[in-house]
């Protein structure tokens, strides 16, 4: 038996049942706050109720009884009027300061589990494996953690104090009418099987609009957000009509969405109000008549449809919930569809001590989802301290041979050993502290400099900021920022030139304290004077580590001891040229 009431049918309560156990440590430590919201709530409801009796003694005990047609009684009118009057302006401001301070209570709590389920969330999201997003749009993902959450955050407080808060005016008010007149009461109570019905059905239609919604909001905004990423490629093709029609035909899509939704809930809406406006009609032909005969008090009648007029408000509001429901669990089961994904295993293994640097792959496999296998059985050894450099064409696996080293891949057969130990041996997060890592693309952060290097170690002193930039080269162009090491840096480091961004990411490897480097094209785009540069850098920083260096570029200017060719992602080939190496470290590691 379903014994969900009819006007929240069309929500997934499965969601939402799965939602409230995921998030409900964000309500954590909010009792205090929730008991005295409710309170507040409450006592709002107990204001809209005591509301029309003033208005029920002046009638009947005051414009009727001055009339002649009503007896007096032990109270004299006057003062009747004067009490009726206070207790109406009374009321009044209880109901105002109660509703304040009830809005203001629910902002505080409803601020907190937003951020504590965007932290939720957003700390998921970064245990997720590297896999993960790059089959992930960004965009999509940032409207689940910023829209989204607000419509699981009402799910969780908001949605259910309004309906606490409209649930117990409606049987306040009905307890009253039943108890005045249970005929009337009942008349008034008669086009609420209609209403019921058609929240129903209004519910189930915008979960599944506000699903489409959510979706192309996403494409839109990853669109928007890819596009903006490489304004310079849309720029010097000219592709910026086509990137804006692009990003407007996923705009459009959602628009449509979120048009249709708005029509479903003014739809609800028209409907309470015409049903509304039926009880009310009801209400005042059958009150009207008792009037008439006798056997209701005008005050009384008064009282009625205030009553009725309050009773169907909280059902016009429990209507908007019921959609709001409804999109909130649309929005619950696109995160819970990313929370279910499971995390990379931070715990397994022991820590990792520091490493000498020897490195061995043996037979190593690894495929990417839907595509030929890019590492096919791939082998070899590196002596701690050697400086290799991995070379070959282009897709033949050398990016996804720095990955697997650095676990951000599992392979799928064969086995990686650093000092002749397993990696899988090894915790997770402190086996890639052990490394430094440079990516193939720019990945600078809009910071200032010193916070791009502290990066790779924030706990290092200024003069260790100032050693790792020595050794990267990039000392002399501090020297010239207007700010020196607090200059400020435009997103992805745009501020900087190629050859600078990467001195600068090479300092940022620099500062961190491990004997294997990882350099992915270091040298890729590079002009004629930066290049020999940045190779001087990658040998200074190489000093007495373990490197690899892939590249496309000529090995000479690294002077690497050993050089892998890679191919069809296997070692065809391996050159030795091995020489003394240097036996100081330098202080910055």
């Amino acid at each position: 038996m379903n014994l969900v009431p009819k006007p929240f049918r069309g929500i997934d309560v499965r969601a939402l049942r799965e939602a409230w156990r995921t998030f409900r440590p964000a309500l954590r430590g909010q009792r205090p706050a929730l008991v005295r919201s409710v309170l507040l709530a409450l006592g709002v409801t107990a204001m809209e109720l005591l509301r029309p009796w003033p208005i029920k003694l002046v009638f009947d005990r005051v414009l009727l009884a001055g009339a002649g047609r009503g007896g007096r009684g032990a109270v004299p009118p006057e003062l009747t009027l004067v009490a009726a009057a206070a207790a109406t302006f009374l009321i009044s401001v209880l109901l105002g300061t109660l509703s304040v301070r009830a809005a203001v209570a629910a902002a505080q709590i409803g601020r907190k589990v937003t951020v504590r389920i965007r932290r939720q969330v957003f700390e998921h999201l970064h245990a997720l494996a590297v896999p993960f997003h790059q089959s992930s749009r960004t965009g999509d993902l940032l409207i689940r953690l910023m829209g989204d959450v607000n419509a699981v955050r009402d799910a969780l407080y908001t949605s259910w104090v309004n309906l606490l808060a409209r649930g117990t005016l409606f049987v306040g008010v009905a307890a009253i009418m039943l108890a005045l007149d249970p005929g009337l009461a009942l008349l008034a109570m008669a086009p609420l099987p209609l209403l019921a019905v058609g929240i129903t059905r209004s519910s189930r239609r915008l979960r599944e609009v506000a699903r489409k919604q959510r979706r192309s909001e996403g494409d839109a905004a990853s669109h928007a957000a890819e596009t903006l990423r490489h304004i310079r490629v849309v720029k010097a093709y000219a592709a910026e009509d086509r990137a804006t029609e692009a990003f407007a035909r996923d705009a459009r899509s959602g628009e449509r969405a979120g048009v249709r939704a708005a029509r479903i809930a003014a739809q609800v809406d028209r409907m309470t109000e015409v049903l509304t406006g039926l009880g009310l009609a009801l209400v005042l032909f059958a009150g009207a008549r008792s009037v008439v005969a006798g056997t209701l008090s005008p005050g009384s009648l008064l009282v009625f449809v205030s009553y009725a007029r309050v009773m169907y408000k909280p059902l016009r509001k429990a209507s908007q919930e019921g959609p709001r429901l409804a999109k909130a669990s649309a929005c619950a089961a696109r995160l819970l569809d990313v929370l279910r994904l499971p995390p990379e295993d931070f715990h397994a293994g022991g820590g990792a001590l520091p490493f000498r640097g020897d490195v061995a792959l043996r037979g190593v496999r690894y495929a990417y989802p839907n595509r030929a296998e890019a590492l096919r059985g791939i082998s070899f050894e590196l002596e701690a301290g050697d400086l290799a450099v991995v070379r070959g064409p282009n897709g033949s696996g050398k990016s996804t041979l720095l990955s697997v080293l650095l676990r951000l891949l599992r392979p799928d057969a064969g086995q990686v050993l650093v000092d002749g130990v397993p990696v899988e041996r090894f915790r997770l997060r402190s086996y890639r502290e052990r490394f430094a890592y440079v990516p193939q693309d720019v990945q600078l952060f809009g910071a200032t400099v010193r916070e791009n290097i502290l990066y790779g170690r924030p706990d290092a002193t200024d003069d260790e900021v100032a050693e790792a930039a020595r050794l990267a080269l990039f000392d002399d162009v501090v020297a010239r920022l207007p700010d020196g090491y607090e200059t400020a840096l435009g997103e992805g480091g745009a501020t900087l030139s190629g050859g600078e961004a990467r001195r600068l990411m090479l300092a940022r490897a620099a500062l961190r304290r491990a004997r294997i480097v990882l350099l992915d094209e270091p040298m890729a785009g590079l002009d004629p004077e930066a290049r020999p540069v940045v190779a001087a850098a990658i040998r200074r920083i190489a000093a007495g580590r373990t490197t690899l260096v892939v590249t496309h570029d000529p090995v000479e200017e690294i002077g690497p001891d050993v050089v892998l060719h890679v191919d069809e992602g296997t070692v065809r080939r391996v050159e030795d040229r091995r020489v003394r190496r240097p036996q100081q470290v330098s202080a910055a590691w």
